[in-house]
């Protein structure tokens, strides 16, 4: 995330982290605000507030735990934005797997799995913006 921040910061983009308090010392250091919270839950309830799309880049397990809650948000209409899962020489392919054999197996329906979208490039993410 620090390279994502970094290269908005160069395009005038105001950048704001939203942080739990534990991950104090973590924080990018030229983050134009910088917004503590006490759980993650908060922090992931304060990264959707207001949005209209949550677009999730290759990360670790805590990025792959903040898209399926936003993604299962969203098919219990509980989050109104697009998910996008920006998939780049397939990082996320497992996963779009997975949600496909919940189709195939009758756990969730296609409507559904049609609600979190897995580009493979950026000019793609462009598009489904």
């Amino acid at each position: 995330m620090g390279h994502v921040c970094d290269e908005a910061l160069e395009h005038g983009v105001r950048v704001i982290g939203v942080i739990p308090r534990f991950m104090k010392g973590f924080e990018h250091p030229r983050l134009t605000e910088c917004i503590w919270t006490d759980r993650m839950s908060e922090r992931k309830d304060l990264m959707r507030e207001g949005t209209s799309v949550a677009i999730a880049l290759p990360g670790g397990i805590g990025t792959l735990d903040e898209v399926a809650e936003t993604y299962c948000l969203a098919k219990l209409g509980r989050y109104a934005g697009r998910v996008i899962i920006y998939n780049p020489d397939g990082f996320y392919d497992p996963f779009k797997l997975q949600l496909d054999r919940y189709v195939e197996q009758g756990m969730m329906d296609a409507a559904s799995r049609d609600l979190v979208s897995f580009p493979e490039t950026v000019e793609a993410v462009k598009e489904l913006l």
